[in-house]
């Protein structure tokens, strides 16, 4: 069976540069070198199964390496509104996995000894407007009757504490944390001992009883499972993504180093824009989508003059300390929105030898290691996840 599902792939006849000898094998093929193919192959790495990782580019060559570095628990909605949504015993499941997330990474990998700037000092939620600030503060009362530590955070304090003006107030969820993500997806992969394939660009998957061949410009792999931790990218590799993951693009601008201000991240609009200061000083922002939204989609990582200009205004208007600081990085990067808000994992319909996992919907740092877990499960005992099962789509 033709695990693409005909799709259309990017390497052409004269590219393809496999000879017949060219076979590398191994029990398991991950696809994607980001932070699920990474923690896939974490998660997989004490199983005696012998692991491979392929990726177009480089480590982190997608999101993974063009995020913000926020660790949040929770999803991409306000906790109110997924609890109106799925009702509370689901919503507070979700928000435990991803607060989970958080846990493990700082367990098993920074207190081991993983260097990645991991620090979890919360992260703030602003209000802009007087809306905002009531659905801030229902939520804020919601999270602490269940015992989630959050605390609320009056106007004054914000301008007080992060310097910033034209804020109403906000919440503080203080389980948050943040990272740099690439050195934290370099780490994950180098601990797992999963071989890795650099410049590998996948053109066809072939699903043929208990094996599964994976054909690249530059190889040929074959296995016993195959793991697609494409995201954004998913519909490339199989149709069955077209209508479940949407690629859409993010938009981050990034200063100079500037004296430090801010004591944790921040998130603003109803978490559609997005801000924290580094460890050097700079100051990263994004986020604006909702201005070119209709634009701001599809695989091409393009930056948005319109974006960056909004993003710089938005920077000068709260922060006016930072007006005629320099900028210095700009940038686009492909995330992968499933169609509900939520993750998935699981195997593709028909094919229970092809796995996958994302949709992360602008959480993936918040949801890929603990997703390579919960993957595990699903491969090695059969367990599927509450909630975030792939099963909900078929």
């Amino acid at each position: 069976m033709d695990a693409t599902g005909g799709d259309v792939m990017s390497i052409s006849f004269w590219q393809d540069d496999t000879q017949p000898g060219d076979v590398v094998t191994a029990d398991v093929i991950i696809v994607g070198a980001g932070i699920s193919g990474a923690s896939a192959a974490w998660w997989l790495k004490d199983a005696g199964l012998k692991v491979v990782v392929l990726d177009k580019g480089d480590i982190c060559a997608g999101a993974s390496g063009k995020n913000a570095g926020f660790i949040t628990c929770g999803s991409v909605e306000h906790f109110n509104r997924q609890m109106e949504r799925m009702g509370v015993e689901d919503a507070l499941t979700l928000w435990k996995m991803s607060q989970d997330n958080i846990d493990l990474i700082e367990e098993l990998l920074v207190e081991d000894g993983l260097e990645c700037d991991f620090a979890r000092k919360g992260t703030y939620s602003l209000a802009g407007t007087e809306r905002e600030l009531v659905e801030l503060k229902e939520t804020c009362d919601t999270l602490v009757g269940l015992g989630v530590k959050v605390e609320w955070v009056e106007r004054e304090q914000v301008a007080r504490d992060l310097r910033a003006e034209h804020f109403t107030g906000g919440v503080l969820y203080q389980d948050d944390g943040e990272v740099h993500p690439v050195k934290l997806v370099r780490g994950i992969l180098e601990r797992s001992g999963a071989r890795f394939f650099p410049n590998h660009e996948v053109h066809d998957i072939t699903s043929t009883g208990d094996t599964v061949t994976v054909k690249t410009q530059r190889a040929t792999f074959e296995g016993t499972l195959c793991v697609l931790a494409t995201n954004g990218y998913s519909h490339h590799v199989h149709s069955w993504f077209r209508d479940k993951i949407y690629p859409t693009r993010g938009q981050i601008i990034v200063t100079e180093p500037v004296a430090p201000f801010l004591p944790a991240p921040c998130y603003a609009n109803f978490v559609l824009d997005y801000f924290r200061q580094l460890p050097d000083g700079r100051v990263l922002i994004g986020g604006f989508r909702q201005l070119e939204k209709e634009t701001e989609v599809g695989t091409a990582d393009e930056p948005s003059l319109v974006i960056h200009e909004a993003l710089e205004t938005f920077l000068h208007k709260h922060f006016p300390h930072l007006r005629g600081v320099k900028i210095d990085y700009r940038w686009a990067g492909i995330m992968g929105f499933s169609v509900d808000g939520l993750p998935m994992i699981g195997a593709l319909p028909g094919q229970q030898n092809v796995f996958f996992l994302g949709g992360y919907t602008a959480h993936g740092i918040g949801w890929g290691f603990k997703a390579g877990q919960l993957l595990s499960k699903a491969i090695l005992e059969g367990e599927q996840p509450p909630i975030i099962s792939a099963r909900r789509l078929h």
